[in-house]
């Protein structure tokens, strides 16, 4: 009887000692939670690893040493322990779960797991639409993997929400910019110019609006301030060459061209498209051996890079053609003797000249054989390229501004087969290179001799 009685009073006891323990549980990872807050992070960890000694699945416990990891910089393992428990039973009873979700959200974005990140912020939005943190996280994530109609839903939430969050400026801004929202990118980006900080890629980009919009003074100024950036500076400088080259300014494209050739990434689009540039402004700048050098090295890499492979062909016969090339080796000044043999020996004489500009020059001349013939105009074209039939009716224009009903067309090149009909509608005479080669050839046999 007496032993009954011990057994039952030891089972009892035991029993007692068990739900005191357990009891325990609560106080102790309280006292746990109040070491990590107070940055103790080792006794922290030692009670919690004492609690989960005892009892493994303990949600507090397994809760806190998951905020312990992520605190120590571990990551991975924090991940593995924040979804271990979200996959416990009843976890909700004991943790808020929108605080797991946010956890893990930003331990993704620290691992660089953006696909995983997003997933964690539109869990969380389920719960609430207008979760300020979740919008303005989501939109950053969505906006570094360039998911930009997206990234634009979620910065505009937030700055509707607080638009204190001034860092989402620039962001929103090139997130409308690349889907083409072009007048809300220079609203959004104009006011993040207001913020202190680096302003090169929202320089760059409002210099990119207004060059659209032709506004190219104010594009200029923004260019020239994010080409001080090395990330922006190839790219600032071929939008300025563009600039330039729309303008006519040629000279001042190749100058700033010329400067961005070391920092080109060969064998991409981007360099190819930057070389084709350049080439072009030294072939409108007539200086052709320049142009073909830049479409060489396009044509080794690439060789169906737009016209590449058609300029090199065309070029092939002015650069073996010394008498062509003459041309191109003297200012337009130098070459005036030259070209008023080219019209006297269509027995032409001149009696007044105008320049038009580095490459073009207007004469008006009677013909030495029928003088009481009124005065034609003649217009002289040094170009590497071909004369097109807007060229023709221009020059047709011109003739009508100087009262005479013919004219004379003589180029260096050669004329669009459009331009030949327009021409010949239009009683203009049309000589191209193949007549300017033979009028040098005897001029310069005649030098010889």
């Amino acid at each position: 009887m007496n032993y009954l009685l011990i057994i039952i009073l030891t089972v009892f006891l035991l029993i007692f000692l068990f739900f005191i323990k357990s009891l325990s549980l609560p106080s102790q990872i309280k006292k746990a939670e109040e070491y990590f807050d107070a940055g103790d992070i080792t006794k922290a960890g030692e009670i919690v690893k004492k609690i989960l000694d005892r009892k493994k699945d303990y949600v507090p416990a397994c809760y806190l040493r998951a905020k312990i990891l992520m605190n120590r910089g571990q990551f991975l393992h924090a991940i593995s322990e924040f979804n271990g428990v979200l996959a416990l039973q009843n976890f909700a009873k004991y943790i808020n779960e929108l605080e797991i979700h946010n956890f893990l959200a930003q331990l993704y974005n620290d691992t660089q797991n953006y696909q995983k990140e997003i997933e964690e912020y539109r869990i969380i939005l389920t719960f609430n639409p207008d979760d300020l943190n979740a919008n303005y996280r989501l939109g950053h994530a969505l906006y570094k993997k360039k998911e930009y109609k997206k990234a634009k839903e979620h910065l505009t939430k937030v700055i509707l929400l607080d638009s204190g969050k001034v860092d989402c400026y620039t962001p929103l801004g090139i997130s409308c910019f690349n889907i083409s929202d072009y007048e809300k990118a220079e609203e959004y980006l104009l006011t993040a110019m207001k913020q202190e900080g680096d302003h090169s890629e929202i320089e760059y980009h409002l210099g990119i609006i207004y060059k659209m919009k032709k506004d190219y003074d104010s594009a200029t100024s923004m260019f020239d301030n994010s080409r001080k950036s090395k990330k922006y500076l190839t790219k600032s400088l071929f939008a300025l060459g563009e600039i330039f080259y729309d303008r006519e300014q040629y000279d001042d494209a190749i100058s700033l061209l010329e400067q961005g050739l070391g920092g080109l990434k060969e064998k991409t689009e981007e360099s190819y498209a930057y070389r084709y540039l350049l080439a072009e402004c030294y072939e409108l700048e007539n200086k052709i051996k320049e142009a073909v050098h830049h479409w060489e090295k396009i044509f080794l890499d690439n060789p169906g890079f737009r016209s590449t492979k058609m300029k090199l062909e065309s070029y092939k016969d002015i650069l073996s053609n010394s008498n062509l090339m003459t041309l191109f080796q003297s200012s337009i000044e130098e070459l005036q003797p030259l070209i008023v043999e080219l019209i006297s020996n269509l027995n032409f004489n001149i009696i007044s000249k105008e320049k038009v500009n580095a490459n073009e020059f207007q004469y008006k001349a009677y013909n030495i054989k029928r003088i009481n013939d009124p005065p034609i105009l003649i217009y002289f074209n040094r170009t590497t390229r071909e004369i097109t039939e807007g060229q023709i009716i221009e020059f047709d224009k011109r003739m009508a501004d100087e009262k005479c009903k013919n004219g004379i067309y003589i180029t260096s090149s050669r004329f669009s087969i459009r331009a030949k009909s327009s021409a010949q509608s239009k009683l203009i005479d049309i000589y191209d290179s193949e007549y300017v080669n033979k009028i040098v050839e005897k001029i310069q046999a005649r030098k010889r001799k």
